[in-house]
C-alpha cells in the first residue's frame, strides 16, 4: 500500500536543506506563498545567510567565522552590519592617521601613482627607485620603505599585499638588425613585499619578456604600462617605438605580455591597432578576462588557456554623440580592486566580497571641449553569462547602453574611487547634486566633501521595499535621462543610493580611496604623504529580506 506524504509534512529540517538549494528569488517566492514557508525562511539561519548574502551582491570568500553547524548567527550579524554602512549621511570618524616621509619632494609628484588595497596604503617616488606601504591601523607591522632597482636605468613597480607580492619590472632599448629574432624588452621580478626576497610562490625568481620588432632595422623600445597584477596573472600592457631623428615615435598597435608568475611563464600576444596603449585602456575583470577601452568602443577579452592568445569575445559600442566620445580624451578608469589569489597574511582577506555582477566600473573622460563626463557601467555586462558566444559579438550601444551605463557631468578636479557597487566622489558641495547639474571645479585652497553613491540593484530594491524614499537619512536618486535626436533614451535613468560626509577635507594634494568599511583621504605635502582613515557610523537596515 502507498502511503502519500505532503511537502508540509516533511521534517522542517528538511524542508529548509530543500529551500536551500534554490535560487534567492525562488526562496522569496517560496516565503509569500504561506505563513508556514514564511516562518521556515524566517526562522532557519542557513537561509537567512543566502539571502543577506545575495541581497548585499557578495561572495563569501571562507574567512567568515563559522561555527561547527555552519552558519552562526554571529555571522549572520556581522554580514548584516555590511548593509549598515554607507547608508545615511555620516561626519568622519577617524579611525587612523600618520604621516609618511618621502625622500624627495612630493607635491603633486605622488598623486597619480599611490593606492590602497585591503588597509594598506602604498605609493613609490616618481623615479621608481623609493617603494613606500604604510599599514593603516590594522597592519602597522607590514609597513615598509624600500630601495627598488640596483643600477637598472628605468624600472616599474607594483605591489599586491593581498599575496605580499612586489612586480618589479625594467625595460631596455633595443637594437634591431634580425626581424625573425626575438628581442628582450623587459625583465620581470617577483618578490616578497615584507622582505624583498624572492617569493617562494613564483616557480622563477624572474622572467624575461621578449618581442619580435618589425623588420625595419633601427632603434626600438617598448613603452610598458606598469605591471597590473590579478591573482595568478600579471598583465604588461605596451606599445613599441622607434627612433626617429633623435626621439621615440609611436609604432601603432597594441600587445601584452601575460605571466603566471606561480607557474613561471610568460606569453606575448598581439591586442589591436589601438594607436597608443596606455595603462587607464586596460582593465582586468578577473583571471581570465580583461578589457581594453578604446575611443569607440570597449572590447572584452578572455585568456584561451595556459598558453593560447587573448580572444576579443565581445565589443560593446560607446555612443557617437560628442561630450560621450571618448576622442581626444585621457581615458581613466575606475574599478574595483583584485581580491583575486591566495591571502598570505591573515586577516587581508575579507570575509565577503562583492561578485562581479554588483559591481561597476567608471570611465573618466575629461573633454578638450570642457564638457567632462563619467559613464558608471555595469560590470555585469562582462560576466560569464554575457559570454554565450564563441564567436565574436558586436553588441551596439542603443542594446547594452540604456540599461547599463549612467551618466553624469563631470569635472577633472573630482577624485573617484570604486569598490564594489559603490562610487567615492570627491564634490565642492555637501549636498547631492541635481540631475545634470554640473559644479564648478574644485580649488587648490578650498575643501571638498565626499560622496558615496550605491548603484547596487538588489540594495537599491531593497531599500525601496523597507524604507521610506523620502526619508531624510536615505536618498534614492536618479542621474537624469539623456535623450537623442530621435527621442528615445541613450542612458540609463536607473536610481542610485546617494550619502555624504558631512566633514570638508582640505583640496590641496589630496586623494581618496574607498573600500568596503573604510575611506582613505591622503595629502601630499613638500615631503610628506598625510593618511587619515574613517569610517561611517552604522545604521539599522530594517526588516529582514524576506518581510
Amino acid at each position: 500500500m502507498t502511503t502519500t506524504v505532503g511537502f508540509l509534512s516533511l521534517p522542517t529540517e528538511l524542508i529548509c536543506h530543500i529551500l536551500i538549494l534554490l535560487h534567492p528569488r525562488d526562496i522569496s517566492r517560496c516565503a509569500m506563498t504561506c505563513n508556514f514557508f514564511w516562518l521556515v525562511v524566517r526562522n532557519s539561519v542557513h537561509i537567512q545567510y543566502k539571502l543577506e548574502i545575495y541581497a548585499q551582491g557578495l561572495t563569501s570568500t571562507g574567512a567568515a567565522t563559522m561555527n561547527s553547524t555552519g552558519v552562526s548567527r554571529k555571522t549572520l550579524c556581522s554580514l548584516k552590519k555590511l548593509a549598515s554602512l554607507w547608508r545615511s549621511d555620516f561626519h568622519a570618524t577617524t579611525t587612523f592617521e600618520t604621516v609618511v616621509t618621502t625622500a624627495a619632494a612630493t607635491w603633486g609628484r605622488m598623486l597619480r601613482i599611490q593606492d590602497v588595497k585591503c588597509g594598506l596604503w602604498w605609493s613609490r617616488s616618481l623615479d621608481g627607485t623609493k617603494f613606500y606601504i604604510e599599514g593603516c591601523g590594522t597592519n602597522p607591522t607590514l609597513s615598509r620603505t624600500w630601495s627598488i632597482g640596483g643600477g637598472v636605468q628605468s624600472f616599474l613597480t607594483t605591489f599586491d599585499p593581498l599575496q605580499d607580492l612586489m612586480v618589479v619590472c625594467s625595460d631596455r632599448c633595443v637594437t634591431v638588425s634580425d626581424a625573425e629574432q626575438d628581442y628582450r624588452v623587459c625583465r620581470v621580478e617577483f618578490r616578497l613585499a615584507s622582505s624583498q626576497r624572492p617569493h617562494p610562490s613564483a616557480e622563477c625568481t624572474s622572467l624575461e619578456c621578449k618581442h619580435t620588432f618589425p623588420s625595419t632595422p633601427g632603434d626600438y623600445r617598448a613603452a610598458m604600462s606598469p605591471p597590473v597584477i590579478c591573482g595568478d596573472h600579471v598583465f604588461i600592457p605596451y606599445h613599441i617605438e622607434i627612433m626617429d631623428c633623435c626621439d621615440y615615435e609611436p609604432v601603432p598597435g597594441t600587445f601584452i605580455q601575460v605571466i603566471n608568475w606561480r607557474k613561471g611563464c610568460v606569453n606575448r600576444h598581439f591586442l589591436c591597432h589601438l594607436d597608443i596603449c596606455k595603462l587607464d585602456m586596460f582593465y582586468p575583470v578577473d583571471e581570465q578576462k580583461f578589457v581594453i577601452i578604446g575611443p569607440e568602443s570597449i572590447y572584452l577579452y578572455t585568456l584561451q588557456g595556459l598558453d593560447g592568445p587573448p580572444q576579443c569575445r565581445i565589443i560593446y559600442h560607446l555612443p557617437k554623440i560628442l561630450h560621450l566620445s571618448l576622442h581626444n580624451s585621457r581615458i581613466r578608469v575606475h574599478g574595483h580592486p583584485s581580491l583575486h589569489g591566495k591571502a598570505a597574511h591573515p586577516g587581508l582577506m575579507p570575509s565577503y566580497v562583492p561578485s562581479l555582477e554588483s559591481q561597476i566600473m567608471v570611465l573618466e573622460s575629461p573633454s578638450k571641449a570642457g564638457k567632462d563626463a563619467i559613464l558608471v557601467i555595469d560590470m555585469a555586462i562582462f560576466s560569464d553569462m554575457a559570454l554565450r558566444s564563441d564567436m565574436l559579438v558586436e553588441i551596439p550601444w542603443s542594446d547594452w547602453g540604456p540599461q547599463y551605463a549612467c551618466y553624469f557631468p563631470h569635472h577633472e578636479s573630482y577624485h573617484i574611487s570604486v569598490f564594489g557597487s559603490k562610487m567615492a566622489y570627491a564634490l565642492p558641495q555637501d549636498r547631492i547634486p541635481d540631475p545634470r547639474q554640473t559644479l564648478e571645479g574644485l580649488s587648490s585652497e578650498g575643501y571638498f566633501y565626499v560622496h558615496i553613491w550605491d548603484f547596487n540593484k538588489r540594495a537599491i530594491a531593497r531599500s525601496e521595499s523597507v524604507n521610506d524614499p523620502d526619508s531624510p537619512d536615505l536618498r534614492i536618486c536618479k542621474p537624469g535621462q539623456i535623450i537623442d535626436s530621435f527621442g528615445e533614451d541613450i542612458v540609463s535613468n536607473r536610481a542610485y543610493i546617494a550619502t555624504v560626509c558631512r566633514t570638508p577635507f582640505p583640496t590641496a594634494g589630496s586623494r581618496i580611496f574607498l573600500e568596503q568599511d573604510r575611506l582613505t583621504v591622503t595629502w601630499a605635502r613638500h615631503r610628506e604623504i598625510s593618511i587619515q582613515v574613517i569610517s561611517p557610523i552604522q545604521t539599522d537596515i530594517g526588516l529582514d529580506i524576506t518581510e
